[in-house]
């Protein structure tokens, strides 16, 4: 009794994956904002604007008090050193 060898199956090419859409700030924020009313959206947008110029505004305003500590009178001096 002889014992033939097995053929392999056939190698089936790999399924290539789910094309993904890429998430973006973008994407994102059009899921959020399509679940808010206009009012809402105009709403937060607005705190987010002011509590970003606020932002702004304390970086500037720490930054020229830790310029009058080093002795920085003008702001010519903060862009020398």
């Amino acid at each position: 009794m002889s014992i033939k060898p097995s053929n392999p199956p056939p190698l089936q090419p790999a399924p290539s994956p789910p094309r993904r859409i890429p998430v973006t700030p973008a994407v994102l924020r059009s899921i959020f904002a399509s679940s808010r009313t206009p009012h809402e959206e105009r709403s937060i947008s607005r705190v987010a604007f002011f509590r970003f110029v606020g932002f702004l505004l304390s970086c500037v305003g720490i930054s020229l008090t830790a310029a009058k500590g080093w002795g920085i009178t003008s702001g010519a001096g903060l862009l020398a050193y």
